[in-house]
């Protein structure tokens, strides 16, 4: 059963979902972002379903709301892979443990100074910084207070 989402706002008449006559009463509202089902266009009239319940409005109206693509149409295909480098070129470095860790660049760059503290299971970096420290832990980032910089890295107590 094809599924569409509405492009924008329509009135609709609710339909008997025995009879598929309209049920009288005030238009019902069917907001942008709906997703409808079975949308059939026929004459002057199409019909769908929305939240399980029949619905109709005048076809310009329903062609002109629904997006050109169903809902749960294929996806689009994956991004081609990239091209083989050259044999002249170096090869990227592998993807390791290591790339965890803050880059040398980035570390001479801003000025800080980080030092890799002994920690059981965790990767645990720590830096200077004005009031105390920044500690991270695998990919977390924290901020310990120590005015006078005396921790020494064995305990944070």
């Amino acid at each position: 059963m094809p599924k569409y989402e509405l492009k924008k706002t329509i009135e609709v008449a609710k339909l008997n979902s025995r009879t598929g006559i309209p049920m009288g009463g005030p238009p019902v509202t069917i907001p942008f972002g709906a997703v409808i089902e079975d949308p059939e266009l026929a004459y002057d009239y199409g019909k769908f379903t929305f939240l399980g319940q029949l619905y109709r409005c005048a076809s310009d109206v329903l062609e002109a709301a629904m997006e050109s693509q169903p809902v749960d149409a294929a996806p689009a295909p994956p991004a081609p892979a990239p091209a083989a480098p050259d044999p002249g070129e170096a090869a990227p470095a592998p993807a390791t443990a290591a790339a965890a860790e803050p880059a040398a660049s980035a570390t001479e760059a801003s000025g800080l100074q980080w030092e890799k503290l002994g920690s059981s299971p965790h990767l645990v970096w720590r830096t200077k910084v004005p009031g105390g420290w920044l500690v991270t832990v695998d990919q977390s980032v924290v901020f310990y207070p120590d005015t006078d910089h005396q921790w020494d890295g064995t305990s944070l107590s």
